[in-house]
């Protein structure tokens, strides 16, 4: 497919294919959600087809997929054996991953696509050195320098930064176009790549409900990781439930600090105050049910779970992390943004919301319409601009 492309007036009766690659679209992690909700959603429109390659569908049912996606399952696990030493790990890096590089190359000579997407797992270092026609587009799902920000020793920061430039600084040189999902990410680390777009994620459901923001309920979503920075979340309600002993904090989501949050809770005697959720299925209905989403990440790719919030019209309070909170968060109007690691601002501006009705719901219905820039028709139309060479 040329990037001259066409319009969206003449797609209909022209057959666009679209392929994405991913590992894995189990259950209803972020990247998986955001890829089944574009997919479907492409799906819709005249003229387009969908196939997802996946490298392995087996275990748990894929949430979502509409019938109009065709899904190949590659047969892959890269993760199978794992667990029974480094040996088992080298051998999914070394012998797998040329198992699916050349599966991935069959799949696509026999779809013969227009476009393909790398999500960014394990296809995305082979995907753009297979010859074909196709229009090929990387994801990135993280700000450009997560793995350094992840890194706890000197040691792993090095090694995060051979990472960088093996992934950002060879091999994706050859994708025709590269996606990230914040204007902060493009602006610090991609300024000078004129291949990179911006395109958010989309909202997974209709903004068709809103809290009444009358409950005593502060909520966070995420994984139970260090990432997620909940132990500071903890220490930062401690302050808040001193003022305001009537509210909750909810965590939603599992990981492998529960156990240490689970104890940092008792410690900071917020045994009546905090509750760990673990995962739910239906998150967005305990968001129609709280008054006040808190994001205390050390770093994100985008922050989804900020987005549903305001979808559901809850005022958000977050750290200005990078990156996605910045670009999310109008400060003052739809919630707050507070530096980064100071818990006592955390903690000030999560009683500024509770505290005040007027202030909540004003901020609540801001949030609401906000949120109108992540409808999935919206950011679809994004994606085919950049499919059809528009953008």
């Amino acid at each position: 497919m040329s990037l001259g492309g066409v319009g969206h007036d003449e797609t209909e009766g022209q057959l666009m294919k679209i392929v994405y690659c991913i590992d894995s679209i189990r259950g209803i992690g972020g990247i998986q959600r955001v890829t089944v909700t574009k997919a479907n959603a492409l799906a819709e429109l005249p003229g387009n087809t969908v196939c997802i390659l996946v490298a392995d569908t087996s275990g748990e049912q894929v949430y979502g997929l509409s019938p109009k996606v065709r899904v190949t399952d590659l047969g892959i696990n890269y993760y199978e054996d794992d667990w029974k030493s480094r040996w088992n790990v080298l051998k999914g890096i070394l012998f797998k991953r040329r198992l699916h590089k050349r599966k991935v190359r069959e799949a696509l000579e026999e779809i013969d696509p227009d476009v393909v997407v790398s999500v960014g797992e394990s296809e995305k270092y082979f995907l753009p050195g297979l010859k074909g026609g196709w229009l090929k587009v990387r994801e990135i799902h993280f700000f450009k320098h997560y793995r350094r920000l992840a890194a706890g020793t000197p040691g792993v920061r090095a090694m995060a930064r051979l990472s960088e430039a093996y992934d950002y600084g060879w091999k994706i040189r050859r994708y025709d176009r590269i996606v990230v999902l914040t204007e902060e990410d493009r602006d610090i680390n991609w300024k000078r790549n004129g291949k990179v777009r911006v395109i958010p994620n989309p909202l997974p459901f209709a903004r068709d409900r809103v809290s009444a923001l009358d409950e005593r309920r502060v909520v966070a979503v995420g994984r139970l990781t260090a990432q997620k920075n909940f132990v500071s979340l903890l220490r930062a309600f401690r302050k808040v439930a001193d003022r305001f002993p009537e509210w909750r904090l909810e965590i939603i989501g599992d990981g492998e600090e529960r156990q240490m949050l689970a104890d940092e809770t008792g410690r900071l005697s917020l045994g009546d105050n905090v509750m760990l959720e673990g995962e739910m299925e239906d998150v967005r209905e305990r968001l129609l049910s709280s008054s006040c989403l808190v994001l205390s990440s050390r770093f994100e790719g985008f922050g989804m779970a900020l987005v549903e919030a305001m979808a559901c019209g809850l005022p958000v309070v977050s750290y200005a992390c990078p990156a996605g909170p910045g670009d999310i968060i109008t400060d003052g109007v739809d919630g707050f943004l507070v530096p980064p690691g100071d818990e006592k601002a955390l903690a000030d501006r999560i009683c500024t919301v509770i505290g005040d009705d007027g202030l909540r719901n004003r901020m609540g219905e801001a949030a609401f319409r906000s949120s109108a820039r992540y409808d999935i028709d919206r950011i679809v139309s994004m994606w085919m601009d950049l499919f059809e060479g528009k953008c």
